[in-house]
């Protein structure tokens, strides 16, 4: 066999040159951190044939970060002030393999070409011989790659490589191991980073098994394909065979719907002909009726005419008889008499009652302002408009109800009217002007206080006299006058009422001393002297300046505790002086009874008792609040309840306004009286002159003898009668005349032409929609039928003309839905040339035919021939082969067993179990069923197509798609994966370790995986690894040939969790198996491992140095 014999490193992290000679069972030890992954991951590199970080060892600290470049440099620490980062340098791995049977030795390694700029270059390399004794180190450094191919070519020749590309290096390492699979490199590294194990089903298919190649099922793929596109093309063929076979039935409702339509319409139009002929007929003979009444009627009317003209003969002769008469010629000379008086009276009536209702008006008008003027609220200003309209209405109460016969009183009533509204208008223009001054002094008012309460809302108190404009003066002048910034207080500013209940008695009693000025003692002279250069700017206004100074010279100011000046507060010292003077000694009374016991007193509610007299401080003052902060709050609201005040004032004189301000025309003007009063008086005497006029002419006419003239008169109204009557009968005639003539006009020149026009085009239309055949074979003797029945043409044609919109809604809909079904056909199956709105339906009924008699059968021959064609291929090279794989893999695991059956480990003998996977046994009984190898029919037995057909359809539409399907990502992705699954004979089996203990208790390692201990569970896991390498190794191959191999294992942290017993066991069984092995192992575990090994490798630290210390069995023993 060919066993490992020797490891060099060099510059390999912290080793600078190391040489690691190895036995059969060697075990690598040493503290954590000391270097063991150190050299399990140089071996890796040498060993897997990969540079790739990812397989450094991270069993002892998975979260540490090992990269090639740290291990190569020595800067993993970047403190190491060893550190090879920023030189030039080579390193090497090498390996040494001795094959006992052939007698040779042969050299595996690595060489890496370090830069001081970072980069770096690798060859792998390969050569029948040993490590040279200089271990490739020339004049103090290790060989580069250039120098290193000169030396296996000059040494070596064909029998030494380097090699450019890795998987060249991974083949002939193999090849040098006899090894061929590479299966051995994926189970190395799963030994090194050693895992327990969690999926047994995994770790045995992929590590102890040969997995055979999958099914190619490409071919098989493309004929499922073939016969799923024949299928779904028969498919369209009979889905366009049912659109062809709807649009037939579609045609046939329609070419109904149309036969339906036409009979009712001939049906209609028939009965409208036979309906226009008999209506023809009637109107006829009514033309002809009314030409003879007309006739009738021209005769009546002429004999009518003479009678009338005859009649009136008689009355002209009467008439003119009666106006050559004296009685009637003085009749009418008094008529006309009379009837003049009348048109002067009513004209002069129509004067005196339009003057009579002007004057009613101003009265009413009177009474109204009167009314309105009493309801005012009792005012000085307003007692002269009250009086003044009071005797204004009495004046005119005469004429608030009086006719025309007003007119009949004396004129000085009149002229009272006159007077008294003249003194009303006079008073409503005083109280107008006065009223006016108040409103506009109520605005000034309103504006005022807004302006002040606008001041106030921002804090600035609304003094008033120019107070703050002599403060702000005063204090510049002073300023400039003494050079610096000289501070001037109101005393209201800095003073503060301490109990709101005294606020008014304090306010009312400083009055204006409140408004007065303070300024330092020491600037008083100065600003006095301005104060009196400046005061007549200010109008003279008795604003104080106090003199506190002079005030504290001359002044015992010692207030008592229950004066009025412990009512207030301040913290300016000058204002409190002020204070303690003026308050001092006015004493606060609780009650008025008091007052006398002191000889100056005051009350809350401001009564006064000083100089033995006892008064009361006016309420304006005492309200009048500029005391402190809280003065502006009772300011504004004071303010506001003013403003109220003023508004509701103002609301109250307002309408009062709007009435003194109107214009009143009281009509009552002198010229009025003297002038249109005097006539309208006249107007009324004159209208009872006429009076009396009329009344003779009316007693001479009632003399007169009118007896003779009556009877005249009686006659000729008589006669005007019977023509009047005459004359109304003539126009009846003529009325009938005229419409006897229009009936004629209109039958003559508008029914019975329309009606000759109607029947005839019913006619036409008749020829022009059907046939003389459809009409005498089919449709007249269809009308005769209906005639009989609804016995009327008008009701045949009305009750098949009622029928037309639906039976034409019937043909359209059917046609609708033809050609929608055509359209849907043409969209459908394209390219489609036929017609979609055609009439006929020939060209869909041709190719209904073609399909049903030629391609249809056609493409279900194709269907039958691919499906034959894709079982076949399912046959031979879907289930076959993964049969075939499965053989071969329950084959491999009976001779795996076999070795098994040899190696006991302990009291506890295992062997793998491989059966059918549960989840897919239908699929697996279909692959190993006997029927698929028994006769010539297979897969085409009947048998198994009722067995299996189902599955093997599914399978079909699981990892094949149609030719015509584009798939989405996730579909695409699922389809990718069923194949990948299905084509894996893993799929359908299941595999597991199955433990026999001494008593032959058997346990599943699926079962008890989860169960066991940290030791229980390393043992499967050694167990299957070494019988796994055993099954790569060939060891158990009785050809001296096949069994010539590589026999090296490796484990990192291998029996950390192992019992002394268990390691043991794990050793014996190594050795059993003829296995060479290098074991990471720590220190704690030295005492059970070392008498087993035939070489302990101690691996030791010193900062930034590493190096081996080989320890054998006799250190040990000492």
């Amino acid at each position: 066999m060919k066993r490992l014999k020797k490891i060099l490193l060099i510059n390999w992290l912290y080793f600078s040159k190391q040489v690691i000679e190895v036995g059969d069972v060697n075990f690598l030890t040493g503290f954590n951190g000391a270097g063991k992954s150190t050299i399990i991951d140089a071996l890796q590199i040498v060993l897997l044939g990969e540079t790739n970080a990812r397989n450094f060892n991270q069993a002892a600290n998975e979260k540490s970060q090992r990269t090639l470049d740290g291990y190569l440099r020595a800067d993993m620490d970047e403190n190491n002030p060893h550190s090879r980062r920023g030189k030039d340098f080579s390193s090497y791995i090498a390996c040494e393999f001795w094959d006992n049977i052939e007698g040779k030795v042969f050299v595996a390694g690595i060489v890496f070409d370090c830069t001081n700029d970072g980069n770096r270059q690798e060859r792998f390399f390969l050569y029948d011989g040993v490590v040279p004794e200089d271990c490739f180190i020339r004049e103090g450094a290790a060989m580069d790659i250039h120098m290193l191919r000169a030396y296996i070519k000059q040494e070596y020749g064909a029998r030494g490589k380097l090699y450019d590309i890795q998987k060249e290096y991974r083949d002939d390492l193999l090849a040098k191991w006899n090894v061929h699979n590479e299966q051995v490199m994926r189970m190395m590294k799963k030994a090194v980073s050693f895992k327990p194990i969690t999926d047994i089903q995994k770790f045995i298919t992929e590590n102890i098994c040969d997995i055979p190649e999958k099914p190619d099922i490409m071919a098989m793929q493309q004929n499922i394909r073939d016969y799923k596109r024949h299928e779904q093309l028969a498919k369209q063929q009979e889905e366009k065979l049912a659109a062809l076979q709807e649009i037939a039935r579609l045609y046939r409702e329609m070419q109904q719907a149309v036969e339906r339509w036409q009979i009712h319409f001939f049906l209609a139009q028939w009965g409208e002909k036979e309906k226009l002929e008999a209506d023809i007929r009637q109107q006829e003979t009514r033309r002809q009726q009314a030409l003879d009444e007309l006739t009738e009627t021209g005769q009546t009317i002429q004999e009518l005419t003479a009678q009338a003209a005859q009649k009136e003969e008689q009355r002209e002769a009467l008439e003119r008889d009666c106006v050559q008469s004296d009685v009637f010629q003085e009749e009418r000379r008094l008529r006309d008499q009379k009837g003049t008086l009348q048109q002067e009276r009513e004209k002069l009536v129509n004067e005196m009652d339009k003057l009579g209702l002007n004057i009613r008006q101003v009265a009413l008008r009177v009474e109204k302002l009167h009314t309105t003027v009493q309801g005012w609220a009792p005012d000085e200003s307003l007692c002269c408009v009250q009086e003044a309209a009071a005797t204004a209405r009495q004046a005119c109460a005469a004429f608030a109800e009086a006719g025309r016969e007003m007119f009949a009183r004396p004129l000085a009533l009149f002229e009272a009217v006159q007077d008294a509204v003249e003194r009303l208008s006079s008073a409503l223009q005083d109280a107008a002007y006065t009223l006016n001054r108040r409103l506009a002094d109520l605005q000034e008012q309103s504006a005022q206080k807004r302006a002040a309460l606008a001041n106030l809302k921002k804090d600035i108190k609304d003094y008033s006299g120019g107070l703050l404009a002599l403060k702000t003066r005063l204090s510049g002048e002073l300023e400039r006058s003494v050079g610096c910034p000289v501070e001037i207080d109101i005393l209201a500013d800095v003073l503060e009422v301490t109990e709101e209940a005294w606020r008014g008695a304090v306010e009312g009693y400083l009055n204006t001393q409140k408004f007065y000025l303070l300024v330092d003692p020491s600037y008083y002279n100065e600003a006095l002297r301005i104060y009196d250069r400046i005061k007549k700017d200010f109008g003279n206004k008795s604003f104080g300046l106090v003199d506190v100074g002079k005030l504290r010279e001359r002044e015992t100011i010692a207030p008592r505790k229950d004066s009025l000046a412990q009512k207030i507060k301040t913290d300016h010292s000058l204002a409190r002086s002020y204070i303690d003077y003026l308050l001092g000694r006015v004493v606060c009374c609780a009650h008025v009874d008091q007052l006398r016991q002191y000889k100056t007193a005051i009350t809350a509610d401001g009564m006064l008792y000083q100089g033995y007299v006892a008064r009361p401080i006016r309420r304006d003052w005492m309200e009048d609040a500029f005391i402190g902060r809280q003065a502006v709050s009772l300011r504004m609201k004071r303010l506001e309840k003013e403003l109220g005040q003023i508004e509701a004032e103002t609301r109250q004189w307002e309408p009062v306004g709007k009435v003194l301000a109107s214009k009143y025309d009281f009509l009552f003007t002198p010229y009025f009286v003297q002038n249109n009063v005097k006539t309208a008086q006249e107007s009324y005497l004159r209208v009872l002159t006429i009076k009396k006029e009329t009344e003779e002419i009316d007693d001479r006419l009632s003399h007169l003898d009118l007896l003779w003239l009556d009877t005249q008169r009686q006659a000729i109204a008589d006669l005007k009668k019977e023509i009047a009557a005459l004359h109304q009968q003539k126009e009846q005639r003529l009325k009938q005349e005229g419409q006897l003539q229009e009936t004629i006009r209109q039958l003559e020149y508008g029914t019975l032409p329309e009606l000759y026009q109607k029947r005839t085009d019913a006619e036409e239309r008749i020829t022009e929609n059907f046939s003389q055949e459809y009409q005498q074979q089919t449709g007249i003797p269809r009308y005769q039928q209906e005639l009989k029945r609804l016995k009327k043409p008008a009701v045949v044609s009305k009750n098949f003309s009622g029928q037309l919109n639906r039976t034409r809604n019937e043909q359209e809909q059917a046609k609708k839905k033809l050609f929608d079904a055509r359209a849907a056909y043409a969209d459908r199956f394209k390219p489609c040339p036929f017609s979609v709105d055609a009439m006929d339906n020939g060209e869909y009924e041709a190719e209904q035919l073609l399909l049903e008699e030629s391609e249809l059968p056609r493409y279900h021959e194709k269907i039958k021939a691919a499906r034959e064609s894709a079982m076949e291929q399912f046959q031979n090279d879907f289930l076959a082969k993964l049969k075939s794989s499965i053989d071969q893999v329950q084959e491999q695991v009976r001779s795996l067993n076999k070795a098994l059956k040899q190696a006991q480990f302990g009291t506890d003998r295992y062997q793998f179990k491989v059966g059918r996977n549960p989840d897919y046994a239908d699929y697996y009984d279909m692959i190993m069923a006997p029927e698929l190898m028994e006769g010539d029919a297979g897969l085409f037995a009947l048998p198994f197509q009722q067995k299996y057909g189902d599955l093997i359809q599914t399978l079909f539409d699981q990892i094949t798609m149609s030719d015509d399907t584009q798939l989405n990502a996730r579909k695409q992705s699922e389809l990718q994966q069923n194949i990948e699954k299905f084509t894996d004979f893993r799929t359908y089996l299941k595999f597991d370790l199955e433990t026999t203990d001494q008593n032959g208790s058997k346990q599943l390692l699926s079962q008890t995986l989860n169960t066991k201990s940290g030791g229980e569970t390393q043992t499967p896991f050694y167990i299957a690894v070494l019988a796994s390498f055993a099954q790569m190794y060939q060891v158990n191959n009785p050809s001296g040939l096949a069994n010539n191999t590589v026999r090296l294992v490796m484990f990192d942290e291998a029996f950390n969790k192992m019992d002394s017993d268990r390691i043991v066991e794990s050793v014996r069984l190594l050795r059993k198996m003829g296995l060479q092995a290098i074991i990471c192992t720590p220190p704690d575990k030295l005492s059970d491992i070392m008498p087993l090994a035939d070489k302990t490798l101690l691996v030791n630290k010193d900062k930034y140095r590493m190096w081996v210390l080989d320890w054998g069995k006799e250190v040990l023993r000492t």
